[in-house]
């Protein structure tokens, strides 16, 4: 175990252990913060393809087609996977590349034209399988 006796040094590892853990979102080009539109623009212009996924209730409604998740998909935004509803409104959206995956999470609420959810982090973890296309169920609208 090494132990860090200096005050600089541990600031100068501390900034090098911060810089390694945004590298992952900076390598996308996605910012906290950011609107889901101007991530998605540049997702999509770096070959990331949106990637089609969801739970599925009992009844085999998509959790896609709900409130502010069911806004988005029918405006054509299909890599939304499902959105809280309340509270904070987190939604999870995904997307692959060359085998690899990407989660981007967004907070706040989503009305075509008005208002938008922003960027509260990224991650490279792919969808669960019975999510990943689950070919049963049936879109709905509401």
């Amino acid at each position: 175990m090494m132990v860090v006796r200096s005050p600089y040094l541990a600031s100068a590892l501390a900034a090098l252990c911060l810089a390694s853990l945004s590298i992952s979102a900076s390598a996308t080009g996605v910012i906290k913060g950011e609107k889901l539109s101007q991530a998605r623009k540049t997702l999509l212009a770096q070959g990331w393809k949106p990637r089609e996924t969801f739970g599925v209730d009992a009844d085999g409604v998509r959790w896609s087609q709900f409130a502010d998740a069911g806004e988005m998909y029918r405006a054509g935004i299909t890599e939304v996977e499902s959105c809280s509803g309340t509270g904070m409104n987190y939604c999870s959206f995904n997307y692959s590349r060359k085998g690899k995956c990407l989660s981007v999470q967004t907070q706040g609420e989503y009305k075509a034209g008005a208002y938008e959810p922003t960027v509260i982090g990224t991650s490279n973890r792919c969808p669960k399988p019975e999510t990943a296309g689950a070919a049963s169920a049936q879109p709905v609208s509401r």
